[in-house]
């Protein structure tokens, strides 16, 4: 029976490393909607690289365009699956930059207690293609894999109505009628 569910874990456990390796490109279907695009990667161990204080080793690279001018921004969200089997990510950190390479905004894991790095970009997005590198340290106990859950949707915003303009205009017209009144 023993014998049974470690080769049952093994398996899990060579699905799970086929799955995702580290330095892997993700075309997020474009344009960017405000459809949620989810992608869950399991990353292994690669090269050792340190940025600052910060020691990773993969990177996944999420390329996306935007052309439609009523987005308004964007938010991403990558939480961690920390597991059962001795899967874990430190260091997590997400940075979005435009085609010429310039960094737009970013967030990064800041303690054991953080599992997830956000960006929330109110300020619009103008039209072209962007990409959001993740970056990681992924250093399981038993596995020196990582799982992590990436997920990203456009923010809009929204167009008023016709008759919403109407009630402003009648809305001020009152105002008007109200304010002269008073004079006389």
């Amino acid at each position: 029976m023993k014998l049974a569910q470690a080769l049952a874990a093994l398996a899990l456990t060579g699905a799970f490393a086929s799955a995702a390796h580290a330095d892997t490109i993700y075309n997020i279907p474009s344009p960017l909607t405000t459809t949620p695009y989810t992608n869950t990667a399991t990353v292994t161990a690669g090269s050792i690289f340190t940025i600052g204080a910060n020691a990773f080793n993969f990177t996944d690279t999420y390329n996306f365009s935007i052309i439609n001018t009523l987005i308004d921004g964007t938010a991403v969200t990558i939480n961690l699956d920390l597991g059962g089997l001795g899967y874990h990510i430190s260091n997590l950190k997400l940075d979005l930059f435009d085609t010429s390479n310039t960094w737009l905004d970013g967030d990064i894991v800041t303690d054991a207690n953080d599992t997830s790095v956000s960006i929330d970009l109110g300020a619009p997005l103008a039209t072209g293609s962007y990409y959001f590198l993740v970056r990681g340290f992924a250093d399981g106990q038993d596995t020196n894999q990582g799982i992590y859950t990436f997920s990203t949707a456009a923010l809009t915003t929204p167009v008023p109505e016709a008759k919403t303009y109407g009630m402003l205009l009648a809305g001020l017209g009152m105002i008007g009628t109200m304010v002269l009144r008073r004079r006389g």
